[in-house]
Parts: structure tokens; C-alpha cells; sequence
């Protein structure tokens, strides 16, 4: 669980808490923040105010704030999720389906 550090006026924050898979329906429910497309929205995590394109809002806030690791079932670590996924293409802990070989 983590603590939702959007920021409001005043030094506030939003303060809700939400699971780190739920990210994403959080900031488009509660903080309008919605959209793959390259439109651009201000990071208001912490008062951040990094402009971004909105689709790349939610790995931003993943990644510099929140702090959260992907593993893959070989044991290797990754940052972005989108290098989790890009290794397990060539991983040898995975099936060509994407999912976990449990025969090692």
C-alpha cells in the first residue's frame, strides 16, 4: 500500500491509499488524469511539476516516487516495467506464452 502524495494548493496532499497495481484507475478517477496519447500533464506527486505526455505519467510516479521494482522469476530486477516484459521475451525462466516454466 501506498500513500497517494499528489499534491494539492497549499502543501497539501491527497493522502489516499492505494495499491501499487491500482495507480493508474487512481490518478484517472480521482485526479482526472487519463489518456495513452502524447497530451501533457504536470506531475503534482510531491509538488514534483515534471511535465510529461500523459501515458507516461503513471511509470513516472512508479518509478521516481514510489520507488517500485519489477522482478522477473529468474531473479533479475528492473526498474520500468516495460524491461520486465522485454526480457522475459528472452528469458529462459519463461515460456514463449509469457508465463512462468515451472519445470526449472
Amino acid at each position: 500500500m501506498f500513500q497517494c502524495m499528489w499534491g494539492y494548493p497549499h502543501g497539501l496532499h491527497c493522502n489516499y491509499l492505494i495499491r501499487g497495481v491500482k495507480l493508474s484507475a487512481h490518478l484517472h478517477e480521482i485526479h482526472g488524469i487519463s489518456g495513452q496519447g502524447s497530451a501533457r500533464a504536470e506531475c503534482k506527486w510531491n509538488h514534483c511539476g515534471q511535465e510529461l505526455n500523459n501515458g507516461s505519467l503513471c511509470q513516472h510516479v512508479e518509478e521516481i516516487h514510489m520507488g517500485i521494482v519489477h522482478f522477473c522469476g529468474c531473479g533479475s530486477k528492473f526498474l520500468r516495467r516495460d524491461a520486465l516484459n522485454d526480457h522475459k521475451e528472452s528469458c529462459l525462466a519463461f515460456n514463449k506464452d509469457g508465463r512462468q516454466d515451472v519445470r526449472r
